[in-house]
């Protein structure tokens, strides 16, 4: 084959490919987003997963930013809405609490775009409009639906945020049940007894904490409103017992 000929065929090899780009859609881009996990996600992992070019992808999504948000949206209004048919609507109010609260130690990103202001009314009131449409046929008003909507949302962001920090802790070799030990071990063996006593719970700041916030708050809810939790709401695991940290060097129990 001629030199002339092997550059003609490279010039044929190299030419641009002609005709439309892959076709694409919001919904496929954010769904493809989930699946790889938002946390350190670019724009071009998330291309390349698609198998389009970036330019492609920031015709549908202008920055990661906004595909954060997009994600976050998809992700709380993919989760099962609470059903009407409950028999009382403290569970409707559980199942919405667990649902956020899922979403959030699913994402942690989500917690930090939070914490930066950019996610706002646009994921916030679809999430309204579901709660309001279950909880106001329970006989709340729309107000009283909003204020414990609003109390449940507190509750989560801290239980979230305390949560996925002991899990980062824990990754990284610095637990807060080794730290708590440490400080207990430097202390004299009579000094803090009733932290002493308290340290299972304290140091499990997971689920038994957030079950007992979240259910003290819709007990204080049906308090307010003259009537008492179902006895299966109401009940948490707990625990009395002390834990023996002694003093460095001491032996003592």
């Amino acid at each position: 084959m001629s030199g002339a000929a092997i550059k003609a065929g490279r010039g044929q090899a190299a030419a641009p490919r002609v005709g439309r780009p892959p076709s694409v859609t919001v919904p496929q881009i954010v769904a493809v987003a989930l699946e790889l996990g938002l946390d350190n996600l670019s724009l071009k992992q998330l291309a390349d997963r698609l198998g389009i070019g970036l330019a492609t992808l920031y015709r549908h999504v202008g920055t990661r930013d906004e595909l954060l948000r997009l994600a976050s949206f998809e992700l709380m209004l993919r989760r099962q809405a609470p059903a009407a048919e409950s028999a009382h609507w403290s569970e409707v109010a559980l199942q919405y609490a667990e649902t956020l609260l899922q979403s959030f130690i699913a994402e942690p990103q989500l917690i930090t775009e939070l914490q930066r202001g950019r996610l706002g009314p646009h994921v916030e009131v679809d999430l309204l409009e579901k709660f309001l449409g279950v909880i106001t046929r329970h006989g709340f008003s729309i107000d009283e639906g909003v204020r414990l909507f609003h109390a449940i949302g507190t509750v989560v962001v801290g239980t979230a945020t305390g949560m996925t920090g002991n899990r980062a802790a824990e990754a990284a070799g610095e637990s807060w049940k080794l730290e708590t030990r440490r400080v207990l071990g430097a202390r004299d063996d009579d000094e803090l007894p009733l932290v002493r006593r308290a340290y299972p719970q304290f140091i499990d700041p997971g689920t038994a904490q957030w079950q007992f916030t979240i259910r003290s708050l819709l007990a204080g809810v049906a308090a307010g409103r003259g009537e008492v939790l179902p006895a299966d709401l109401l009940s948490t695991p707990t625990a009395d017992r002390a834990v023996s940290i002694t003093r460095k060097g001491s032996g003592k129990p």
